[in-house]
């Protein structure tokens, strides 16, 4: 081929080139224009991110904080979640959260939550606090919650968290009250909002009332909190002073203290040795008490009302426990009837045990230790039904069964009181529940009972029974069930009524006047609660609907078969009026409350109970149960940040506060707190262990030596040799001292037969036990008159074997013997 033909060929294959691009340009076109569109699609489509740039976005940290706190999503499944709410809305997820970052924002929540608590503390006019404790695992917790009150008196209600505690003594409670509010300030002192130099000790100067239950412990701990609000008050008062101090006087000032500092530490060779550390703390401590004695003399100016207002502060105790406390003391002043009356109580309900010991060894020691600890009574058997009806553990007793069987043969299903748990009222509620049903339960048994193979009921299921059909025990339920419609139930209405979240608990004590005036009432004629024409208008305490009509109707229904009902009914409320009287001291006319102003009271409200402390131990138990490795601390801050409403104050934080608030999270998960309390916990196990072996030791070693003493003791063995001794004066050689006299009777209630010490009262039952000098040496005659007698028995039985001439067998002398009689005093006091 020539070379103009083969140039020919190559124009011919670019020519087709060129028209097959152009042909491919429309679809080219199309597809950049696609590609383009597609594009701008995606990077305009919104997108969850997890993550920007490896941070978790504060926006993030927030969602996970409530899908954690406020909906109760498990940490380990938050991601999940996430994810499957992502893709259902059709917004792809970017990022991903680790477990320790979900933790650590939880920490963070609940950071925001102490520091919110603070923040309201600057703009209250008054804050009461309230606190219970329990135990959980052997473990001693202490539960705390404050209230807020504002200048306008509008109150906010805070969790402040559960803690663990080595015992449940006041002044530990007070040292947790402190180390928590500590706590608090520490993270809001470390935070930009902290301007003003505030501090714990401004929290306890706030505090105008404590709430708590009415255990002994509960009222020191309140004295103690007194002691401490005042000593902050004087504290920040002297500060204050000591700043207003010209140059000279600050100069003046600072060289008492570090005189008193020096004097602390022992003199200046040893104040010179000591670390910084340790010079800070003796420079510190003679600080705050040259503040507090100058605050003391400061506020000793002021006049007696400005002096009431700076240290107010009111203890109420919370209405539940008051009820539950007059009503126990309403069962046991009605349990001491049936014996002051001489009329048969009600049958005892013996465990299996004490049933065994009753029956096969009727007048032994046995039996009567069984006698004496068993129980018996309306509150026993409702108890043990409710151990047969509503076990706590559902797998066991008779729970569903007699729910079925009830809608069988009423038409409706009831569930039996929840006496096997502690719940309140419920034990009265079942003594309701009993008497109204006590046919239907009795028929409900026999049926349990011909059910079983051996048809025969268990031992507790017996109890049960003869306790519903026990007379005297149909009494008391009858009573219980009066008492329980015409004031505990109206009572509980007033106190968890609609309206409970602004009663205030120091307004109440009209309301408890009207319940011991009600008692009153029904002791003076009883007939109020059980004539045929009662009424609930007079009967009740506040003059309403009964709440289970059919109850007292019940009651009214078997009054005949109930002779003894009306001086029950006096007794029992006898019994609750005086328990009444006790657990309102705090309303008492002159006391805190009475003469506080009307503002002081709006200054320290309080609910009527404590129920928010009650309720977080269980929510505690619940949480534990669901996730046993949880601590306490994480507990608290998800608790504190869905019950204190931290979620808005944590997102009104900039970012700058929330990165300054995670770094100090950080520091505090890194400081191995948790662990340090476990071991303290364990440490002082350890300690009250070691102390209880040396007491034991040294108790060991006083009693060795007090039984060498009474070895070593020469007793009187005559009425007439005790005689006159006593008479010897005092001061003289040979007085008869109150400690010889101990040491003689002691000598025959270890030694003495023939029943000389069983009526000698111990040493350590006090004054009213032995007695004084007179009533020792009378205690000392009868015991010697009981031996004297043994011996004239040794003498005559001897002196009655000699004249019958008869040589006793070995055989009759061991007879003798055990008859008590022995040979000769030696062996009398031997044996």
């Amino acid at each position: 081929m020539t070379l103009q033909a083969e140039g020919r060929v190559e124009d011919r294959k670019q020519l087709h080139s060129l028209k097959a691009k152009i042909k491919r340009v429309p679809d080219r076109i199309a597809n950049a224009i696609k590609t383009t569109t597609s594009t701008e699609s995606i990077v305009n489509r919104p997108s969850l991110q997890l993550k920007n740039k490896g941070v978790i976005p504060d926006e993030t940290r927030s969602l996970i904080n409530d899908l954690i706190a406020e909906d109760g999503v498990n940490p380990e499944r938050v991601l999940s979640v996430l994810n499957r709410m992502a893709s259902h809305l059709g917004v792809p997820v970017e990022g991903s959260v680790s477990d320790r970052s979900t933790k650590q924002i939880v920490q963070e929540g609940g950071a925001a939550a102490k520091m919110q608590v603070v923040q309201c503390i600057k703009n209250a006019k008054g804050l009461t606090i309230s606190g219970d404790g329990t135990t959980h695992k052997n473990n001693n917790l202490e539960s705390h919650h404050a209230t807020i009150i504002d200048e306008n008196n509008h109150k906010t209600q805070f969790f402040l968290g559960i803690q663990m505690a080595v015992n449940h003594t006041s002044e530990t409670q007070l040292e947790g009250w402190v180390d928590l509010v500590d706590d608090l300030y520490y993270i809001y002192k470390h935070s930009s909002h902290c301007q003003s130099g505030e501090d714990a000790r401004d929290f306890w100067i706030a505090v105008t009332g404590m709430h708590t239950d009415h255990a002994e412990d509960q009222k020191k701990l309140f004295r103690l909190l007194q002691t401490w609000k005042q000593r902050c008050e004087r504290e920040k008062r002297g500060e204050k002073t000591i700043l207003k101090s010209t140059p000279y006087e600050l100069l003046d000032i600072l060289f008492k203290v570090s005189q008193e500092a020096i004097i602390d530490a022992g003199g200046m060779a040893i104040y010179e040795n000591l670390s910084q550390d340790q010079r800070k703390t003796y420079h510190n401590e003679a600080f705050r008490r040259f503040a507090f004695e100058l605050g003391e003399a400061e506020f000793a100016k002021l006049d007696d009302s400005q002096k009431k207002n700076i240290d107010l502060l009111i203890w109420a105790g919370c209405c539940m426990h008051k009820e539950m406390n007059a009503f126990k003391g309403g069962c046991t002043h009605m349990s001491r009837w049936w014996e002051e009356n001489d009329i048969s109580a009600p049958i005892k309900m013996y465990n299996r045990d004490n049933a065994a010991a009753a029956d096969l060894g009727a007048g032994t020691a046995a039996a009567k230790r069984a006698e004496d600890r068993t129980q018996g009574g309306a509150i026993k058997v409702s108890s043990l039904a409710g151990a047969v009806f509503r076990h706590k553990d559902r797998k066991r007793g008779q729970q569903d069964t007699l729910r079925y069987f009830w809608d069988l043969e009423m038409g409706f299903t009831l569930c039996f009181p929840d006496t096997s748990n502690t719940r309140f009222q419920s034990h009265a509620e079942a003594c309701a529940i009993i008497i109204t049903y006590l046919d239907l339960i009795l028929q409900f048994l026999s049926y349990v009972e011909q059910n079983k193979a051996s048809r025969t009921l268990n031992h507790m299921e017996r109890n049960v029974k003869h306790g519903c059909e026990d007379n005297a025990t149909q009494h008391e339920f009858a009573v219980i069930t009066i008492y329980y419609q015409a004031i505990g139930v109206p009572y509980m209405r007033e106190i968890r009524g609609p309206l409970r979240s602004e009663t205030n608990m120091l307004k109440l004590g009209p309301l408890h006047e009207r319940v011991k005036s009600h008692l009153r009432k029904i002791i003076a004629d009883p007939d109020l609660l059980l004539s045929s024409d009662m009424s609930y208008e007079t009967g009740s305490l506040d003059g309403k609907l009964w709440e289970m009509p059919e109850a007292i109707y019940a009651v009214l229904q078997r009054k005949p078969q109930l002779p003894h009902l009306s001086p029950l009914l006096v007794s029992f409320c006898t019994g609750a009026l005086e328990t009444w009287e006790r657990f309102t001291s705090e309303f008492l006319a002159g006391g805190a409350i009475d003469t506080a102003t009307t503002e002081q009271i709006e200054s320290a409200w309080m609910e009527s109970t404590n129920d928010l402390n009650e309720g977080a131990f269980g929510n505690w138990r619940q949480a534990a149960r669901i996730r046993p490795n949880m601590s306490l601390n994480y507990f608290n801050a998800l608790q504190m940040y869905k019950k204190n409403g931290a979620s808005s104050y944590l997102k009104s934080l900039t970012s700058e506060e929330r990165r300054e608030l995670r770094k100090l999270i950080c520091e505090q998960d890194s400081s191995g707190n948790n662990r340090a309390i476990k071991h303290t916990m364990a440490q002082h196990m350890k300690d009250v262990a070691s102390q209880n072996t040396d007491k034991d030791r040294t108790r060991a070693a006083r009693i060795a030596r007090a039984e060498e003493a009474i070895d070593g003791c020469d007793p009187y063995r005559t009425s007439q040799a005790l005689e006159e001794a006593y008479k010897i004066r005092r001061g003289a050689n040979g007085y008869l001292t109150v400690a010889a006299l101990d040491l003689q009777l002691d000598w025959h209630i270890k030694n003495g037969k023939n029943g000389s010490g069983l009526e000698i009262p111990k040493a350590k039952s006090g004054a009213k036990g032995r007695g004084d000098r007179e009533s020792r040496y009378r205690h000392l005659q009868a015991a010697i008159s009981k031996y004297e007698a043994a011996g004239n028995l040794a003498v005559e039985a001897e002196h009655a074997g000699a004249e019958t001439g008869v040589e006793s067998s070995q055989e009759e002398i061991i007879d003798v013997d055990v008859e008590g009689q022995d040979d000769s005093e030696d062996e009398f006091y031997s044996r």
